[in-house]
């Protein structure tokens, strides 16, 4: 790698090259049968020069010395097409690098035969829990990868790593009705992938399903479990915590570190070495030492995070939060291993104190979202209707309002945490608001 960046220097001020290896192996369920396994491999490698502060990038299927030299001279073409950007600085400099975690051999080398044998063992089950239960969808596998990325400036870091999952998705048909596709998961930095539970608790949710009722325009308690908590914080409050939007004025928290925004229950950090954490990084997309990132701590808010580039526009340090897309090969700020912080009360005791309110397993349109602001309207479903500590039956119901507003309506935050593979790892409890408005349908 030394001679590439040698090559490089010859064309480039500062030069970059990042080496990726991904292996994918997956199962996929469809309608009660398994539809595919398959084992993907792919390595790229991702060549960013600077030239008199102009860009250019370089991206390949290959990590042999001689394309990665075409790419640093097509880089380098592109370089001197682009214009200048009057704000850049420099390519980091080496950091000190927390201790890995101990890697998993076994998610490294393991068949798509094993998850094979797990996606069966679901699908009997989820069918012998009840007659009328269809799995209509479903998968499972492991993702990972290993990369190395070095710089003109002395970064050089090697990391590797990766998380295995399964999840069932569940569909009841009885006395004509038919329930929403509900679903159950479980992922970790192991093969020790719970299938039981996965399948036990998505079944009991169809059950509940089965009954039917109307919601109703209300003020009234809400429990959000972990995969809807998780899509509307994606894409309402952690959007807001990137230095970028700071400096282009486009987050509501400019103003707010050190003040309340959220109940004093509710904690937020970013730590990809956490316990459960399915992307565990020493370094971000830029080579940079990672680190615990507390954003909200008791309700306050602590301070944004940020990459390389916009940190040195700000004058302030890289938070190890540099993103890199293996599209593009550009870097963007984010979370590598969101935590919400649990607390100290079981999601069934949280349900059993509610007279009346529901329970939330999933959110549509929450995309669709304002991070600039906070607002939001969603629809809950599937949701599940409280009565004097129990679950009732299931209902959809509209929920709009200002994710600034619910924060401050937590009331209490259940013992059980979860880790959430799609769309970035998240570590989530449940948590309960209440005096939520929401519209009956």
């Amino acid at each position: 790698m030394e001679e590439l960046l040698r090559y490089g220097e010859r064309f480039f001020d500062e030069l970059e090259i990042a080496v990726y290896r991904n292996r994918e192996i997956g199962v996929n369920i469809e309608l009660n049968e398994l539809s595919m396994s398959a084992v993907r491999e792919r390595t790229i490698t991702i060549i960013r020069g600077i030239k008199n502060r102009s860009l250019g990038l370089a991206i390949i299927d290959s990590e042999d010395g001689k394309r990665i030299k075409e790419g640093i001279e097509r880089a380098y073409r592109m370089a001197k097409l682009n214009s200048q950007d009057k704000r850049w600085k420099s390519l980091p400099s080496p950091g000190e690098y927390r201790k890995p975690r101990k890697i998993n051999e076994e998610l490294k080398d393991v068949s798509p035969d094993y998850f094979v044998e797990l996606a069966k063992r679901g699908i009997k089950l989820a069918l012998e829990k009840d007659k009328n239960i269809v799995v209509a969808g479903g998968g499972g596998g492991v993702e990972w990868s290993e990369e190395r990325i070095t710089n003109s400036q002395g970064v050089d870091v090697i990391q590797e790593g990766g998380g295995a999952y399964i999840y069932f998705e569940l569909i009841g048909m009885k006395e004509g009705k038919v329930t929403p596709g509900i679903f159950d998961f479980d992922a970790k930095l192991s093969l020790d992938l719970n299938v039981e539970m996965a399948v036990e608790n998505a079944a009991r949710k169809v059950k509940w399903a089965y009954t039917v009722e109307k919601s109703k325009t209300e003020e009234t308690k809400v429990i959000v479990e972990p995969w809807a908590l998780s899509m509307l914080f994606q894409y309402t409050i952690f959007p807001a915590f990137s230095g970028e939007r700071l400096i282009k004025g486009t987050t509501p928290l400019a103003s707010k570190v050190g003040e309340s925004v959220a109940s004093e229950l509710l904690t937020i950090y970013d730590d990809p070495l956490h316990e459960m954490s399915l992307n565990p990084r020493i370094a971000d997309g830029e080579g940079v030492p990672t680190r615990k990132n507390v954003l909200i701590e008791k309700g306050k808010f602590k301070g944004f995070l940020w990459d390389n580039y916009w940190a040195k526009i700000k004058g302030t340090e890289s938070t190890g939060s540099g993103i890199r897309n293996p599209s593009t090969g550009g870097i963007s700020i984010g979370m590598h291993n969101a935590v919400i912080e649990k607390g100290k009360k079981s999601l069934e005791d949280m349900i059993g104190e509610i007279e009346h309110g529901y329970l939330v397993d999933g959110f549509q349109g929450a995309h669709s979202s304002n991070p600039d602001n906070g607002n939001f309207a969603v629809v809950a479903n599937p949701a599940f209707i409280i009565e004097d500590g129990e679950i009732k039956g299931s209902t959809v119901f509209m929920m709009s309002g200002n994710v600034y507003d619910l924060l401050n309506q937590v009331y209490e935050i259940s013992k059980e945490q979860k880790a959430i593979p799609f769309m970035g790892t998240v570590i989530s409890p449940s948590i309960a608001f209440e005096n939520v408005r929401i519209a009956g349908k």
